[in-house]
């Protein structure tokens, strides 16, 4: 075969800016094999039609599009590329990619709101009165006092147990006390997103609904002092949710996290 109307790797290398390594890789996946290889010098050569081939699979690349899919979108047998297919799929990835980018600055909002929500009531020498949306909120019941050390086991139990559930566990984790009437229960709980369209919802899910709370903060857990904490809101008969976290700080002390009470007022 003459070499004369072929261009050499590194002249193809510059035509398309394409490094000679990575145009090797290709020929060894077998989505650019050289027109031609000199048997004497084993030197790839390749001709004109394959500069568009090249800008395809540049295109894949990014795209975020598997090279391992390239022929999907190639024919080296026609020569045909389909462009309208690779640009359908490339269009639908780049969907996908904004909508989660999306849905990281959704999460980095609602985060950073609970950073400066855990500063004022951490810096604030009286309570807070905040108004929360409602959460879903996977609850066990809690049998242990914070203090104890398996504490800890029982709440990964209950992480891997959500997980296993088909649901989305977010930030918020935690125990919550359920007081209506005479009667108290303690639970654990963890915040998780219900997937649209999930037909049987877990019984183990509450909706803690939207309301105004009265909130402070503690050096340690203490839940189950919580009626001496909110005297006022306890002397009255009404449903109320008390809810303990750690205060996302946006300096957060990994060794001793200071904790937030919030207790529900009444509508």
């Amino acid at each position: 075969m003459k070499k004369d109307n072929l261009l050499s790797i590194g002249a193809l290398s510059k035509q398309t800016g394409v490094h000679i390594k990575s145009l090797r890789y290709y020929d060894s996946l077998g989505i650019l094999r050289p027109a031609y290889v000199d048997p004497s010098s084993g030197y790839r050569y390749y001709n004109l039609q394959q500069i568009p081939v090249v800008g395809a699979i540049q295109l894949c690349i990014d795209l975020g599009i598997s090279l391992k899919h390239f022929t999907e979108y190639y024919s080296e047998s026609s020569g045909q590329l389909r462009y309208a297919r690779l640009i359908e799929r490339g269009t639908a990835l780049a969907k996908e990619k904004i909508q989660t980018i999306q849905e990281r600055l959704s999460n980095l909002e609602k985060l950073q709101a609970e950073i400066e929500h855990s500063e004022l009531v951490q810096q604030s020498e009286d309570m807070v009165r905040c108004i929360f949306p409602a959460m879903d909120v996977w609850l066990t019941p809690c049998t242990s006092n914070a203090a104890e050390p398996h504490i800890f086991t029982q709440f990964h139990s209950l992480i891997r147990t959500v997980e296993n559930s088909g649901l989305t566990i977010n930030y918020f984790a935690g125990r919550l006390l359920h007081c209506q009437g005479n009667q108290k229960e303690l639970f654990f709980y963890i915040g998780v997103d219900i997937p649209q369209g999930m037909r049987e919802i877990p019984e183990a899910v509450f909706h803690l609904p939207a309301g105004e709370y009265l909130c402070c903060s503690q050096a340690q857990p203490a839940i189950e002092e919580a009626a001496a904490i909110f005297p006022e809101q306890f002397a009255l008969d009404y449903e109320k949710f008390v809810v303990e976290s750690e205060l996302s700080l946006g300096d957060y002390d990994c060794a001793a996290p200071p904790f937030e009470l919030r207790c529900s007022l009444p509508d």
